[in-house]
């Protein structure tokens, strides 16, 4: 959201702060009931003015007033003289990311360290 909105403010938004709010949120999230059962509303009922393939995209949204974006934290710039914030959501709302790659795949070497040190901390077998 933007640094001078009314909820910038507050420690973390709930359903009720955003009911009636222009939101922006993922298309990718659009088909699934993550963030309608977070709101408690079904997705014809929310107020979504648009929608983002990329948060940069969706953060320019917001810095020119056209709503509030639902997205994951520190993907955008929100220090320093930025004009966004970013509030975590009460109750806390999570979702599960995947990587998939083919198994014998010749990587790069720069992909193939990535992928041992991706494992190392996610603590899978290299």
């Amino acid at each position: 959201m933007r640094k001078d909105s009314p909820l910038a403010g507050k420690q973390y938004i709930t359903p009720e702060d955003l009911r009636d709010k222009p939101l922006i949120r993922s298309k990718h999230s659009l088909g699934k009931g993550i963030i309608t059962d977070w709101f408690g509303k079904s997705a014809k009922e929310l107020n979504v003015v648009a929608t983002y393939n990329l948060i940069y995209n969706a953060s320019i949204l917001v810095e020119e007033g056209m709503g509030y974006a639902v997205g994951l934290d520190k993907l955008i710039n929100t220090s320093g003289d930025s004009k966004l914030c970013f509030r975590p959501l009460f109750p806390k709302l999570t979702s599960h990311l995947y990587i998939a790659w083919k198994k014998y795949q010749v990587f790069p070497k720069c992909a193939e360290i990535f992928l041992q040190r991706l494992k190392q901390s996610l603590q899978l077998n290299p």
